[in-house]
């Protein structure tokens, strides 16, 4: 780096020193493979603990024995671990939600595979701000404990959901980015938009007949003779904008029809929000306003004989809101706006899946006006379901007084029907608090809606109401909707706005293909491995034999080492001698090793038989850790934990006879059970093999892995003397850092280990072809496998006299 000289003085500049260290790579991290009930199917999961484990996954060992070999290899001084579950054929379970009109909407399937995705359900909730636009949905697993007692466990709320792709909180996307339990789709068969609306509660009350009554009703709500005419508005996504309607002269518009001056005013209301719009530089309104037939008039509101409401439609597939304004505010007069006793629905708001329990659908004008013009005297009770205190169904019926001043006039006077709904919620929720062990049931309203919702019901089955004259649903029938306690992901679900969709499956026992498919996978999503360790399944497609030679291959191309479990045909030291050259039948023999015999475990008060690949996992990563990955994980102190026994225990002359032909033999001593041999599947003593012990062909990986690693800095760099100097300096520092540890033999550096990079290994054919040759030599330490002593008893000698 050159400096600009331009001053007279004395100038500072940094060289770089060319050094960049190679860090040591981690050299027991764990792959285990195998089935398992539950967890992300073809999806590494890092885990580093066995909780960790656990918790993805689950301690079922009924379909492999992932579980135990994990849980053995964290006990045995593991650190980290991934898992990786495979299956041949399982799939996830699946239902579809269905709107209030039945049609089908939201698919939601499990993002785990198996039958574990039958035990999800599901409910929904038509409530929040804007009840009648968005939904909030529960998802959550259905466990039943050791006492017959069924608990929801990992259970996820989520909130204003909707059905609008243009929503930040679009279900099927929102949901399937954040839910650990499902993923969403939209269905085929989901409604398409329609208009948005907001429509005043307040009915304005005239003559049917003249526009003279409907003029003079307006006049004195709106405009220059007004008492009140602001209020904010949002149209089709936009912020709020203030609208002033005190510009509007209602006295002189000229009708002379009803339908022409309810056009003239109309005409005015929607320039005046047109008008708000260009003032706060927005894009014109996709906004129609006009007037709705409203409820029947009551007795004591004559010689009225009709009602209108006020209702602003968005042309665009859009959605339409009002809130109060700061000052002079109509909406609360008006009864404009969800929060004032308005209604608001969104274009997508059929799109909705269906809410659970009972719920009262007043997203329907027809249906908000045929409640609203019932009278209060005619309707004082709700009739539900219940129990008597031996537990017998039975019914209960719940008394209320909606006569809040005078009973002949219509629901929608005084405060509205959403004062009547707060009535009818209080009622029943007084009585559940006073019938707990009888009565299931809790209510709330939102909006315009009153849902009343079980706290526990028999699954899969529909609610019931009773018909009594003064019940709620034999005046407004169309107004209930009854749907399911809980909505059931699988087969099950065959009652209510929900669609049985298939069942998960667990699959059966992986075939070779699905090991390949997860050895690919594991090379595009796993950093680093350097243990695999195939579980055995409970009900194995063919031999683990079968499997070992491609897992081998594969853990040759990632620097990695197999652990392999022993046949079960292994029943005595004869067998395993004479059997292992079966098992080095299209194995990479360098890049594996077998131990034997099985370990016994206890699980839950019984024996258990399992493979050794898992602790001795563990074990190395605890040698490694202690002592370094040159250090054999054999000895005295290599001692298996968590384990109760082995499967057969062998004397001297028996691990005699094994150990020549490459089995490590886990042995019974008094100290402990331990493991007493390192030598690799290339270990027999008639190979002569440069890698017959586990600790060198491990140190090998180690520095090819970190080496590989830690010179990418190396890639495009002038290939030169200047490149070459400094790959010897941070080459040479890092096998000089563990000669230090004692990763070598030899006194001197000389002796333990080499790095050559000049012009003799980087010819100039080489440079022109963009190459850099690296020579690295080491000398290995080799495990003192055998302890001679050689004892001489010194005769006596005579002394002379």
């Amino acid at each position: 780096m050159s400096v600009s000289l331009t001053y007279p003085g004395v100038y500072v500049q940094e060289i770089p020193s060319g050094v960049r260290t190679i860090a040591g790579v981690s050299t027991a991290v764990g792959l285990f493979i195998g089935r398992a009930k539950q967890g992300p199917l073809n999806a590494p999961i890092l885990c580093l603990n066995y909780s960790d484990y656990e918790r993805n996954y689950s301690s079922d060992a009924s379909l492999s024995d992932m579980a135990r070999q994990v849980k053995l290899f964290f006990q045995n001084g593991g650190t980290q671990c991934y898992a990786l579950r495979i299956a041949n054929g399982a799939h996830s379970a699946t239902a579809t939600l269905r709107t209030g009109a039945g049609d089908e909407t939201l698919t939601l399937e499990a993002k785990q595979a198996g039958a574990i995705g039958d035990t999800i359900r599901t409910r929904v909730e038509h409530r929040g701000q804007q009840p009648e636009a968005t939904f909030n949905l529960s998802v959550f697993r259905l466990q039943t404990d050791a006492s017959g007692v069924q608990r929801e466990l990992d259970t996820e709320d989520w909130q204003n959901l909707s059905m609008d792709p243009n929503s930040s909180l679009y279900a099927p996307d929102y949901i399937t980015q954040n839910s650990r339990l499902v993923n969403a789709t939209v269905h085929a068969s989901s409604p398409p938009a329609g208009s948005g609306f907001s429509q005043a509660g307040l009915p304005v009350l005239h003559d049917s007949g003249t526009a003279t009554s409907f003029q003079a009703a307006w006049q004195a709500l709106l405009g220059t003779a007004g008492a009140a005419n602001e209020f904010q508005i949002s149209v089709d996504g936009s912020r709020y904008v203030n609208v002033d309607l005190s510009g509007i002269d209602v006295a002189a518009l000229a009708g002379p029809t009803l339908g022409d001056f309810q056009n003239q005013l109309a005409a005015e209301i929607l320039g005046a929000i047109e008008g708000a719009f260009v003032l706060a530089n927005l894009p014109g309104t996709t906004l129609a306003v006009s007037f709705a037939a409203g409820p029947t008039p009551g007795a004591n509101e004559a010689p009225n004989d009709a009602s209108t409401l006020l209702r602003l439609t968005s042309t665009a597939n859009g959605d339409i809101y009002v809130r109060p304004a700061s000052n002079n505010d109509a909406a609360g007069p008006l009864r404009l706006g969800t929060a004032q006793g308005g209604l608001e629905v969104s274009a997508y708001a059929n799109a909705r899946p269906a809410p659970t329990g009972i719920s009262m659908q007043m997203s329907d004008p027809s249906v908000w006006n045929g409640f609203a013009s019932l009278l209060q005297n005619s309707v004082n009770q709700i009739t539900l379901p219940a129990f008597d205190n031996n537990g017998v169904a039975t019914t209960a019926s719940i008394s209320f007084d909606l006569e809040t001043t005078d009973s002949a006039d219509p629901l929608y006077r005084d405060q509205g029907i959403g004062e009547k709904l707060g009535i009818i919620r209080d009622a029943i929720n007084n009585y559940r608090l006073a019938n707990r062990r009888t009565f299931f049931w809790t209510a709330f309203v939102a909006g315009s809606r009153l849902s009343i919702v079980p706290t526990t019901f028999q699954e899969n089955t529909l609610p019931t109401l009773a018909t009594a004259p003064t019940d709620i649903p034999t005046t407004v029938a169309s107004s209930f909707l009854l749907n399911v306690w809980r909505a059931s992901l699988g087969t099950g679900g065959s009652v209510g706005l929900q669609t049985p969709g298939v069942g998960g499956s667990d699959g059966s026992a992986p075939q070779i293909s699905d090991y390949d498919a997860a050895y690919e996978l594991a090379q595009k999503e796993i950093d680093l491995f350097n243990l695999l360790i195939l579980t055995e399944d409970a009900a194995p497609a063919q031999p683990m034999s079968d499997l070992y030679g491609p897992a081998s291959v594969f853990c040759q191309q990632e620097r990695a080492f197999l652990l392999m479990d022993p046949p079960g045909q292994w029943t005595d030291a004869q067998a395993a001698a004479e059997g292992v050259d079966d098992l080095r039948v299209g194995l990479v023999n360098d890049h594996s090793a077998v131990f034997y015999p099985r370990i016994t475990i206890n699980e839950n008060g019984l024996l258990k038989n399992v493979g050794p690949s898992g602790a001795i996992a563990g074990l190395m990563a605890r040698i490694d850790s202690s002592r370094g990955v040159w250090k054999a994980p054999a000895g005295i102190e290599a001692s298996l934990r968590g384990i109760v026994g082995v499967q057969y225990p062998f004397s001297d002359g028996e691990n005699g006879v094994m150990n020549p032909r490459a089995v490590n033999t886990i042995r019974v001593f008094p100290n402990g059970i331990v493991n007493w041999g390192a030598r690799t599947m290339d270990g027999d003593n008639d190979f002569g093999s440069e890698y017959k012990y586990i600790p060198i062909r491990r140190l090998a990986l180690f520095l090819e892995e970190s080496l590989f690693r830690g010179l990418k800095w190396v890639v495009f760099e002038p290939n030169d003397e200047p490149l070459w100097a400094q790959i010897r300096l941070n080459v040479g520092a890092f096998m000089h850092g563990l000669f230090r540890q004692g990763a070598f033999q030899g006194s001197t550096p000389k002796d333990a280990y080499f790095v050559k990079c000049d012009s003799e290994t980087t010819t100039q054919t080489d440079r022109n072809l963009g190459i850099v040759n690296i020579i690295v030599g080491f000398a290995p330490l080799k495990p003192a496998e055998f302890v001679v002593l050689s004892i001489q008893q010194i005769a006596g000698q005579l002394e002379a006299s």
